[in-house]
């Protein structure tokens, strides 16, 4: 990047930045600080993974085969279809009848009456779980299949830390299918190495990748959701421009949260993204 480029996108950061501290700082004068106390991940937590579904029925087998491949099965699958405009209702629900009886997880399929977008999608899904951890999975991307393992490691060895993320492999097209899908077998660091944020990191952040997480694979205490009042569907209120940023950096101006920076816990579609306008 050429010097007066860099000039530019630091003085629009400073003019323009992507994260209000106003917005985070009504937030935080909004919160009653007493529920704040006493949230932590048990030692031997349950966890459900929410994916909501639009528009993408042509991923959903492979999707699907993420969550049935988990080196640590999922205690309850919730799918919330977002009257999506195809068949995603009925192909999830054939995939379900085919599965191994073996396989324990609860499955539930749960269908918008009207289209609602992501965000009010995702927080009906966390709503209807039983579970202490939330998984996020779009419905177009895909999960190592160690992740659950791998997350929960990542709890263990931050208890205080109330989300765990990390990043993201990129692909599209049938390229998956070449990629190795799990972090023991891929040539990828394999040393986690995690960065936690604390709550006083947030008065840094200006732009939304300041807090880089990709949100398939990003996973979360279902009682901290409850606390900063789960994904904002009024784009007004958030303190950053995405919904998944949004909730993240919310869930950060309150508790530690832990990032695997280097080893990657999912796979990311660049090809195929309706995330924009009430799906965003």
């Amino acid at each position: 990047m050429g010097y007066y480029k860099r000039i530019k996108k630091t003085v629009q950061s400073i003019l323009k930045p992507q994260i209000s501290q106003r917005k985070i700082t009504h937030f935080i004068d909004g919160i009653d600080k007493t529920k704040l106390i006493a949230i932590q991940c048990p030692a031997n937590p349950t966890i459900a993974v929410i994916v909501p579904c639009f528009g993408h029925v042509q991923y959903l087998e492979e999707m699907f085969a993420c969550i049935t491949n988990q080196t640590r099965k999922p205690d309850q699958i919730i799918f919330i279809v977002d009257e999506s405009p195809d068949h995603s209702s009925e192909l999830l629900s054939k995939i379900a009848k085919s599965l191994d009886t073996d396989f324990q997880a609860i499955i539930r399929i749960i269908k918008n009456e009207n289209n609602v977008g992501q965000s009010a999608s995702i927080n009906r899904g966390v709503e209807t779980a039983d579970t202490d951890l939330i998984l996020i999975l779009n419905d177009d991307d895909y999960l190592m299949h160690d992740c659950i393992d791998t997350i929960l490691q990542i709890f263990k060895r931050f208890p205080a830390a109330v989300m765990v993320g990390g990043t993201a492999l990129h692909f599209s097209g049938e390229s998956l299918k070449k990629m190795a899908k799990c972090i023991g077998d891929s040539k990828i660091e394999t040393e986690l190495s995690i960065d936690v944020r604390e709550p006083d990191d947030v008065k840094k952040y200006s732009r939304y990748n300041d807090l880089n997480m990709t949100h398939t694979g990003s996973c979360f205490l279902k009682s901290a959701w409850k606390v900063v009042g789960g994904y904002y569907p009024d784009k007004s209120k958030r303190v950053a421009p995405y919904s998944d940023r949004d909730f993240q950096i919310r869930i950060n101006t309150l508790f530690p949260v832990a990032i695997s920076n280097i080893t990657p816990l999912s796979f990311w579609r660049n090809d195929s993204s309706v995330d924009s306008g009430i799906n965003s």
